[in-house]
């Protein structure tokens, strides 16, 4: 087995639950993506401070309103952002319409 590659794979199906749960599950619930999903508890990782997913793009957004990459993260922080989003839900989603 190529550990380099077994790595990818891991850090690409985090990434695709992060996205899909910010995406997908939340069209489901609330018939809409026109929002974000906000962190009960910002997390800080690779130097950012990760506070919320869009719902649309799926793009992480630090508490300065910037965009964080997913490839500058490491494995280690995209399993904490991976366990926060996708397997505790410990999360809101907030509508865009809230800020109309």
């Amino acid at each position: 087995m190529d550990y380099t590659k077994e790595l990818s794979n891991i850090r690409n199906k985090m990434h695709c639950d992060i996205v899909q749960e910010a995406t997908v599950r939340i069209m489901v619930s609330n018939n809409t993506t026109d929002g974000v999903i906000s962190l009960e508890n910002p997390i800080e990782v690779g130097g950012y401070v990760v506070q919320s997913v869009c719902c649309e793009s799926g793009l992480l957004i630090s508490t300065e309103d910037r965009v964080v990459r997913y490839q500058d993260l490491t494995v280690e922080h995209l399993s904490v952002l991976h366990q926060s989003f996708v397997v505790g839900k410990k999360y809101t989603f907030i509508s865009n319409k809230q800020f109309v």
